[in-house]
């Protein structure tokens, strides 16, 4: 009788752990699951958002050129042949400025950096255009320089952004700071286990 219910004690004791095994490997597909929707999303975005910087990048160097035709005109004092334009818009981060947390802290705020600068240069820019005219020749020429600068200060910064997030979409899973973050707390939890065992 004794072994009887030694036997059925074990039954128990195995179906308890074959239950908390099932439960953890389901616990641990739909965390590995998720993790992998949210890396191709951040991927994705990645790539996205570099393919509308580069767009803006690459017009840079027509717009030195711009800006240096249009101080050699003001100080000259020759009418600039400025004429009013749609604002430009940027699509892909106006779409959902959220997700840019996607990308982690570090890219995160070189994203936002990056568009601010380029809507603080448009707005710079539309007030030349638009009141350039009633602008005495030195307000006219600082505003030309400032934005001249502004390009100049931000290009390599942007590049340097592209370039990082095209990187970043490239990343294959196995190395994204998902899986890294993951593995780092199982190391973590393995050494503090293997400290109180000793």
């Amino acid at each position: 009788m004794g072994c009887g219910m030694a036997d059925g004690g074990v039954t128990v004791v195995a179906a308890v752990i074959a239950a908390g095994a099932a439960v953890t490997v389901a616990y641990a597909s739909n965390f590995v699951a998720e993790q992998y929707r949210r890396h191709l999303d951040s991927t994705g975005w990645a790539s996205a958002i570099a393919g509308e910087l580069r767009s803006h990048a690459e017009a840079f160097p027509l717009l030195k050129a711009l800006f240096a035709d249009l101080l050699q005109r003001a100080e000259k004092k020759e009418p600039l042949p400025l004429y009013p334009i749609p604002m430009p818009t940027d699509p892909v981060f106006d779409s959902d400025p959220g997700k840019v947390g996607l990308l982690g802290a570090q890219f995160a705020g070189e994203v936002a950096f990056a568009y601010e600068s380029l809507r603080a240069f448009r707005g710079a820019f539309f007030v030349v255009i638009e009141h350039h005219k009633g602008m005495d020749p030195e307000q006219l020429t600082g505003r030309l320089r400032r934005l001249s600068g502004m390009i100049h200060d931000n290009e390599a910064r942007l590049w340097s952004l592209i370039n990082g997030l095209n990187a970043y979409s490239d990343l294959g899973f196995s190395k994204s700071r998902f899986v890294d973050s993951w593995m780092h707390r199982l190391h973590f939890r393995q050494r503090v286990r293997s400290r109180r065992e000793q």
